[in-house]
């Protein structure tokens, strides 16, 4: 399992007051370059907002070994970005959150 830098959601007070809910959030999720990773992270974002409400990105690291995955949410409520972060925070082998 990888070693973990931050894997923690930013407080209920400063998303609320950097952001306008209902809206979008962005999620990016740090780990290996793994079908099983990539697969882990978006099947949490849609089991809190629905395959409908999230937008998926990828990018490769230079040599292939990580990956970033790029969750682009249509957040109703700060509730739901608070819990995709404790969804992810979960994933095996997460080695950051932002």
């Amino acid at each position: 399992m990888g070693e973990r830098t931050d894997s923690t959601a930013p407080s209920r007070e400063l998303l609320l007051a950097n952001h306008a809910f209902p809206g979008e959030y962005i999620v990016k999720a740090f780990g290996p370059e793994t079908a099983s990773f990539r697969a882990a992270v978006i099947a949490c974002a849609h089991g809190v907002v629905g395959e409908a409400r999230v937008t998926v990105a990828a990018r490769s690291s230079r040599h292939g070994r990580r990956v970033c995955v790029t969750l682009a949410l249509q957040a109703e409520t700060v509730d739901e970005v608070l819990q995709v972060y404790a969804e992810i925070s979960g994933v095996t082998d997460l080695m950051l959150i932002l």
